[in-house]
């Protein structure tokens, strides 16, 4: 899965929700355990709790309110979450909430599937400026790469979190885990070493299997919300 720029990438499911009439979008892969794809909702009301999986979410445009439980303490969190471009935020299976869509949605998504226990939600309002921790050396092949890293959520098989690294070109592999990213910042190259190339600026998608190996070159501060499909 690529896309260059997530904002114009083509759906094509269409479902309208009979209750209300809300018409959802969406562009999937999956391998019945594990679905990665893009959604897009109009406006309107959708109902929880969520099905039995995690699901970590990504913004990149509209605005809708999230309001998590009843408001009576029952669960953790209770209250309201406002989601907009640049959240990011993971639900736990049978997560009870409901949506209210102000403006048209997208999102890229990772829905898992296999089993797994009881889990605390995470909510991110801007991942564009939160803080990452210190800095890293990468083993660099050119220039000086430093890399790090804000986790978010590491429950069951997903962790999802930001990554950020200085230019620099250096060594990639993806060993006993799937990673679905999406650029937030800056401008950067992952090829592959079966000779394909990826391209990736602000709003570039790519999900590498585990098993991959190539080499990323960094040319301006690359900063990126990951997700981890961690091997059971």
């Amino acid at each position: 899965m690529y896309t260059p720029q997530i904002l114009y990438a083509p759906l094509h499911s269409v479902v309208t929700d009979p209750s209300t009439g809300t018409r959802q979008s969406f562009w999937e892969w999956g391998d019945g355990q594990v679905e990665v794809g893009i959604w897009e909702c109009e406006p309107g009301t959708l109902n929880g709790p969520t099905g039995d999986y995690d699901e970590m979410m990504y913004m990149v445009a509209g605005r809708a309110t999230v309001t998590h439980g009843d408001g009576d303490g029952d669960y953790d969190g209770d209250g309201d979450y406002d989601l907009s471009p640049a959240t990011l935020w993971v639900t736990p299976r049978n997560w009870p909430g409901t949506w209210t869509i102000h403006q048209t949605v997208r999102k890229l998504y990772v829905i898992d599937h296999r089993p797994g226990g009881a889990a605390p939600w995470a909510h991110m309002p801007n991942a564009h400026v939160v803080e990452v921790g210190n800095t890293k050396p990468r083993v660099p092949i050119e220039g000086d790469p430093h890399e790090s890293t804000n986790v978010l959520w590491k429950n069951n098989g997903l962790d999802v979190g930001i990554w950020e690294c200085t230019p620099g070109k250096f060594a990639a592999s993806r060993i006993g885990y799937d990673e679905v990213f999406i650029c937030l910042s800056g401008q950067a190259t992952m090829s592959a070493d079966n000779g394909m190339r990826f391209d990736l600026a602000a709003g570039s998608v790519l999900y590498t299997p585990a098993g991959f190996t190539g080499t990323w070159n960094v040319t301006e501060t690359f900063r990126k919300v990951y997700c981890l499909i961690n091997d059971r």
